[in-house]
């Protein structure tokens, strides 16, 4: 079996560690640690600079980190306590084989796998996959805070609760004592350093931060993110400017959804349909000679949303999560002509169910938004991993063990119309907290052509699901009449809404394609 699963990893692997219960292969050489009769391994921490942990649930959660631990009896391997990373393993008899990557894990032995109905729903309502789902029913992703462990001949999961699910609202840090926290937690370091700067609130924010330190080189990088109307280029260049940042932009050309799309599915591993432009600028920041700042989580921690306000006035636990779930699946449309008979309902109670799976055990939580937020941040965390990472170094400031804590100690009503994190940019940023963004009220200019919509790539999207008749079976004479009718196709791109559902399509047709020798499919419906 281990020939298997290393003939199947990247290249480059090297033996880190071997013992009768365990055995690590890495690419580089993993952190490692020890305290008393424990030791350990810990890999992507999301935090650094912080005292060595003292067990795998410190690890967990205060570094942020998977790894693997050992004492005199046992072996734990364990994930970060938000299931941000992607950990995934598959059981075997009496062996737990664990990868980064799935195609190691499919290919263990001969065995046909089966399609998790649920997670390709929660990729298309949640836009990625949730819990312990992976798009294969026999590969399970670690959730948060989780671990198996070995003793003898015993195999267990175990867990732990997240300290920061006991913080309370009752004496939350102010928007100022915030952005000093979040300072604090950016690394100094000697140097060239860059800041993904975009036309939102988050980047600007770092930025701010970073280029006031008197050692300051900072750069900004920007692109586009293909909406049709560049408004991060837009807005990122006056932002820029006011902080005095050199500013590279990375102007995709007019193909590039089409050219490097597959290529961002392949290294996101299919589990989410964010991201399709963003290979252009990843290809740009791996040359840079020092680390990248990166704002991700910031949005979903600490921004205002549309059940901010409904969820704590709901009549039950289930009832919250529903509100929840409803904001955010919103995007999918239902219409009949969109889907074949009985598709969508299935895929809504799925996604659902899966959902109230993974929220009921923080039911009743004061923060239970921000912790769903949270749950679907796992297809936002792939771009930081795996397009940025592994080749740049990125610095998360937001994902920081601290911020996390307390961003969820903040009470949803200070949030209300974004008080909070405006009352934090009017601090920590006050020369560009005005200034337009892309999170401004109001409406938008109409939306030029976007790539992922020019003939050629609406080609490529009908091509993939025209060849898959287990795809083309999903799908509502609406969108079947797009296969055949170019004209038709180029209309239904004008809305966000069939072109989302195109895509999601397009995608399973592709995974389809590339595990049609090592999957069992059994239809939706």
């Amino acid at each position: 079996m281990a020939e298997r699963l290393l003939s199947a990893s990247p290249r480059g692997l090297d033996e880190v560690h071997r013992s009768p219960m365990a055995a690590l292969w890495s690419t580089g050489e993993p952190e490692n640690w020890s305290a008393g009769p424990r030791s350990g391994y810990l890999w992507w921490p999301a935090a650094s600079g912080l005292p060595q942990p003292r067990s795998w649930q410190d690890a967990s959660e205060r570094r942020l980190a998977a790894g693997l631990v050992f004492d005199r009896e046992s072996v734990v391997l364990h994930t970060d306590a938000l299931g941000l990373h992607e950990l995934n393993v598959r059981r075997l008899g009496d062996a737990l084989y664990f990868s980064a990557r799935h195609d190691p894990l499919v290919e263990l032995d001969d065995t046909p796998l089966h399609v998790d109905w649920s997670a390709w729903a929660n990729l298309l309502l949640m836009t990625t996959p949730i819990g312990d789902q992976t798009l294969f029913s026999e590969i399970k992703h670690l959730e948060p805070a989780t671990a198996w462990r070995a003793t003898g001949d015993r195999l267990e999961r175990v867990g732990f609760e997240a300290s920061w699910l006991a913080a309370e609202p009752d004496d939350p840090p102010s928007p100022e004592e915030m952005v000093d926290l979040i300072a604090e937690r950016i690394p100094h370091r000697a140097g060239p350093v860059a800041i993904g700067l975009s036309g939102g609130w988050d980047s600007r924010l770092l930025a701010a931060l970073a280029a006031r330190r008197p050692e300051s080189r900072l750069e900004a990088w920007t692109t586009s993110t293909d909406d049709g109307l560049d408004l991060d280029i837009v807005c990122a260049r006056t932002v820029a400017e006011a902080l005095g940042l050199p500013q590279h932009v990375v102007t995709p050309g007019r193909e590039s959804w089409l050219e490097e799309h597959r290529e961002v599915w392949r290294r996101t591993q299919y589990q989410t349909l964010h991201h399709g432009w963003a290979m252009p600028y990843a290809r740009a920041v791996h040359g840079l000679r020092g680390p990248l700042i990166d704002g991700c989580l910031g949005d979903a921690l600490l921004r205002s949303r549309g059940d901010h306000e409904e969820v704590p006035l709901a009549a039950s636990h289930e009832q919250a999560r529903k509100i929840s779930w409803d904001v955010m699946s919103g995007h999918v449309p239902r219409h009949e002509e969109i889907w074949a008979p009985g598709v969508v309902d299935v895929l809504t109670d799925l996604g659902l169910s899966s959902f109230h799976r993974v929220m009921r055990p923080v039911e009743g939580h004061h923060a239970m938004p921000i912790l769903a937020r949270l749950v679907s941040s796992r297809g936002i965390f792939t771009s930081p991993t795996w397009l940025l990472g592994p080749e740049a170094e990125v610095w998360l400031p937001f994902a920081h063990p601290d911020v996390v804590t307390n961003s969820l100690r903040v009470p949803l009503a200070e949030r209300k119309d974004h008080a909070y994190y405006l009352a934090m940019l009017a601090y920590g940023a006050p020369n560009v907290a005005s200034l337009p963004s892309t999170n401004d009220p109001g409406e938008k200019p109409a939306p030029g052509p976007q790539r992922k919509t020019t003939p050629a790539a609406l080609a490529s999207i009908i091509e993939d699901i025209a060849g898959c008749e287990e795809v083309r079976a999903m799908l509502g004479p609406r969108l079947l009449g797009t296969l055949n009718d170019p004209g038709l196709r180029a209309r239904q791109a004008q809305w966000t809404g069939p072109l989302y559902v195109l895509q999601w399509a397009s995608m399973l047709a592709r995974w389809h394609g590339e595990y049609r020798s090592r999957i069992s499919w059994e239809p939706l419906v």
